[in-house]
């Protein structure tokens, strides 16, 4: 410990007499250590923690796939569901999750919040209490909808003010009374998808009365999944295994529910992949991109301490000479890294709290779990551990060095030059920077391939003109007594959608306006539902062999939203539901099922055994983003078959920012009741929809430039030192009739040699990581031949800077002045 101390002493001592020295160190590792906390932080608290839950690993998910429709979560019925908690022998508790919007009254004011539909059990399958009151259980189960529900913080603080008297309180929700029993703590989010932000009321049922099918029928998949909890002991792959089994007993004795053309198949998820599933690449590739960077941080630190060692060769030699071990010059060397480090990681808290405020606000918003980025205690340990392996990794080199050296070659040659401990001394910081070089290439062709596939996304062209173009969304009530929906009938429905184009169009700004069902609206991937479909006149496909995503519209959609029509008609007014049903198909649609015919005439018949005849072919939408192929898509007549979550689709003549208040003010003058949500511009939909690779690439990008900034100052202190070593030699060269451009050539080639070697070596080790982040990746493949070009040119430009400036230094130095340095 007196050794220690001892150490400690002197570290501080002679570091305070280098105080540009220590603070570019401390600053250079504050930043690299501070990011690396930073990305750290979220992906701990995305990926990487357990869901707030008991035992979460034995939470998942079950979905029903169609694989011969090629249709993924198509939705499970409620027998399904009643034999998988009953009869399968795999759950320990079994509950269906069903997202709507709904209207809530009887709060400070009415409004659109979003609803989950649950089974009674659904708090006892996530083990979760209330804070405020209590949550409903199985226990109560009925039939129906149970009247007690459950509310979230959020809405119990906006809607009613925070009343801790709000238990008992009546509420109505589509027009139907509840009674509120509890509020949930404010860290408490339904881990699983929700249709348009955090589920804000939790209400049961026991889905077999009303509004619900009554007797339930296993044709009718209702429910969009379920969510259980594995019996203890289960694994996954076990569960899936007798899961598989369970659904081949299910088919053979429903033949008619499952036909074998179909393969039906029911699926597992974790909990927690399938809620995380699609940010996990985007961030992992993140997070290995800041530890490059911090690589890259700890070769430039070393190197540093390399030219610092090199003003102490006498004093190592001297302490040496006088008794001290091989072990103790390590020791202090290492001390000296190691407080640098620790004043380094003290510094990258603070660069921790500004980079998390600020990567939470540039974080897509559809990010789950982003509520729970926090940087604790646990952080502060993490820094401490990071610096102490970070001071020891950069100090490691310079301690070897120190300690390995003969005192009595380093006293001798200590004199002006210390000739051979500044040739080793090259050989390791050229060795340094040529890995510095390389880790900077990989970094700069990561980013590289993020930025072309983020151009060549905005090459695409969305099918649509989305300029000028607004859409509101509206959720028509559902009340559980049937007697009471004033929308029940397809009549009905259609007679409000015909209102609400002729409220909307008669709005004085706007130039034309549609109605159609949600998933009309591109970029609401949440909302797509393919169901399964077959051609009346084709044999081999009446088993409905195929799947399709089926939306409703009214006529002017298309004209609305700049759809063009590529053969037949679209809708006109006279298709309503007193006539033959028909549909309007997009080009995939007719490549993939109908290239070999005209499709226009032919008729097809949906899994609930409507009949369509197609009229018309619309060239295709990108509906799930512009990196998004289209799918195959039928639209049906919303006079002839409407829904309950319908959107508003309007083009305005002039600006649209007032379209917002006009558009709810118009809708609720047909219905006071409907709840208007989700108004927003195309524009602000398509930015959103690119906000997952626009905030990969920009890390990606600052990454990358920083670790160009490192490379270039490492070749330039390399070839600093180089230069001025040499500077002797330049002058008996010049004296011996050496030109200019011969001294810059030779003061050039070592930096040249540098670069080009790490180069290569970069570029090789490209090849294999950017596969790993082929999924992020569209356009260009993870060898795209212009980014592996490119890189080196602007790496070679950079190291052609960064190598110039000493080299032309050495060139104006006279060869008197140089003989006498």
């Amino acid at each position: 410990m007196t050794d220690l101390i001892q150490d400690l002493r002197y570290a501080v001592r002679t570091l305070a007499k280098s105080p540009a020295f220590l603070i570019i160190a401390v600053l250079t590792l504050a930043l690299g250590i501070g990011a690396n906390l930073a990305i750290f932080t979220l992906v701990n608290a995305v990926l990487l923690q357990p869901l707030p839950f008991h035992e979460p690993d034995r939470l998942v998910n079950i979905f029903d796939d169609l694989n011969g429709a090629g249709a993924r979560d198509v939705g499970m019925s409620v027998p399904e569901l009643l034999d998988l908690q009953n009869r399968s022998g795999l759950f320990e508790r079994l509950s269906f999750v069903f997202p709507v919007s709904t209207a809530l009254t009887g709060g400070d004011r009415a409004g659109r919040i979003e609803m989950l539909g649950t089974s009674p059990n659904y708090f006892e399958v996530l083990g979760a209490k209330a804070a405020l009151g209590r949550v409903y259980g199985q226990a109560e189960w009925r039939p129906g909808f149970l009247d007690g529900v459950v509310i979230s913080d959020g809405l119990w603080r906006r809607q009613f003010g925070g009343d801790p008297h709000v238990i008992g309180r009546r509420i109505r929700v589509d027009e139907d009374g509840y009674t509120i029993i509890g509020v949930m703590p404010p860290e408490f989010r339904h881990p699983g998808r929700t249709l348009n932000g955090d589920v804000e009321l939790w209400a049961a049922t026991g889905a077999i009365a009303d509004p619900f099918p009554s007797p339930p029928l296993r044709g009718v998949r209702i429910l969009p999944g379920a969510m259980g909890r594995l019996r203890p002991g289960l694994t996954l792959d076990q569960a899936q295994q007798r899961l598989t089994a369970f659904g081949a007993q299910m088919q053979q004795s429903y033949p008619n529910d499952y036909p074998d053309r179909l393969r039906w198949s029911l699926r597992l998820e974790p909990a927690q992949s399938s809620l995380t599933g699609n940010v996990r690449a985007m961030l992992l590739v993140v997070l290995a991109a800041v530890g490059f960077v911090l690589l890259i941080v700890c070769v430039n630190v070393a190197s540093l301490m390399i030219a610092r060692s090199s003003a102490r060769t006498r004093e190592f030699a001297v302490r040496h000479a006088l008794g001290a071990s091989r072990g103790r010059l390590m020791r202090q060397v290492l001390t000296e890294s190691v407080l640098i480090a620790l004043s380094g990681g003290a510094l990258a808290l603070i660069v921790l709290s500004i980079a998390r405020t600020s990567l939470l606000a540039m974080m897509p918003a559809d990010v789950p779990r982003l509520v729970e980025v926090n940087a604790d205690w646990r952080m502060a340990a993490l820094g401490i551990a990071l610096s102490i392996t970070t001071g020891i990794l950069f100090g490691l080199t310079p301690a070897l060095h120190a300690s390995s050296r003969d005192p009595a070659d380093d006293l001798k040659e200590g004199g002006r030059t210390g000739g051979g401990q500044s040739r080793h001394q090259n050989r390791l910081r050229g060795a340094l920077v040529t890995v510095e070089v390389a880790l900077s290439v990989v970094l700069l062709v990561c980013a590289g391939l993020l930025t072309r596939s983020f151009s060549a996304m905005l090459q695409q062209k969305p099918g649509f003109q989305p300029g000028g173009l607004a859409i509101g969304q509206i959720w028509i009530p559902v009340p559980n007594n049937p007697k009471l929906n004033r929308y029940l009938t397809p009549a009905q429905r259609a007679r409000l959608a015909r209102d609400l184009v002729r409220q909307v169009q008669a709005l004085p700004d706007v130039q034309s306006a549609a109605v159609g069902s949600n998933n009309n609206v591109p970029f609401l991937t949440n909302v797509q539902n393919p169901v399964p479909f077959s051609f009346t006149d084709d044999a081999a496909t009446r088993q409905s062999d195929h799947a399709v995503d089926l939306g409703v519209v009214s006529p002017a959609y298309f004209e609305t939203m700049q759809i063009p029509l590529k053969a037949g008609r679209i809708f006109t007014d006279h298709d309503s539901d007193n006539t033959q049903g028909v549909a309007v198909v997009n080009e995939a649609f007719a490549r993939r099922f109908s290239f070999r015919r005209d499709v226009v005439g032919r008729s097809l018949r949906d899994g609930r055994g409507r009949q369509f005849r197609i009229v018309g072919v619309v060239g295709d939408v990108r509906e799930e983003g512009l990196d998004a192929p289209p799918r195959p898509r039928v639209y049906a007549s919303i006079f002839q078959n409407g829904g309950n979550s319908l959107a508003v689709f309007l083009r305005a003549r002039s600006e649209i920012g007032t379209i917002r208040g006009e558009l709810t003010q118009t809708i609720h003058s047909l219905d006071p009741e409907l709840p208007v949500f989700g108004v927003r511009t195309m524009d602000d939909l398509m930015s959103a929809s690119m906000a997952r690779r626009r905030f990969a690439m920009f890390l990606m990008s600052v990454f990358a430039g920083l670790a160009l900034l490192l490379a270039a100052l490492g070749i330039y202190g390399v070839m600093a030192y180089v230069v001025g070593q040499r500077i002797p030699e330049f002058g008996i060269r010049s004296a011996l009739g050496a030109r200019p451009g011969d001294i810059l050539l030779l003061a050039f080639r070592p930096g040249f040699m540098l670069t080009a070697l790490g180069t290569a070596i970069g570029l090789a080790a490209s090849t294999l990581v950017t596969r790993l982040m082929s999924t992020l990746l569209f356009g260009v493949s993870a060898t795209d031949p212009v980014t592996y070009a490119i890189v080196p040119a602007v790496l070679g430009f950079v190291a052609l800077a960064a190598c110039l400036v000493p080299a032309i230094r050495a060139t104006r130095i006279s060869p008197v002045q140089a003989l006498r340095q």
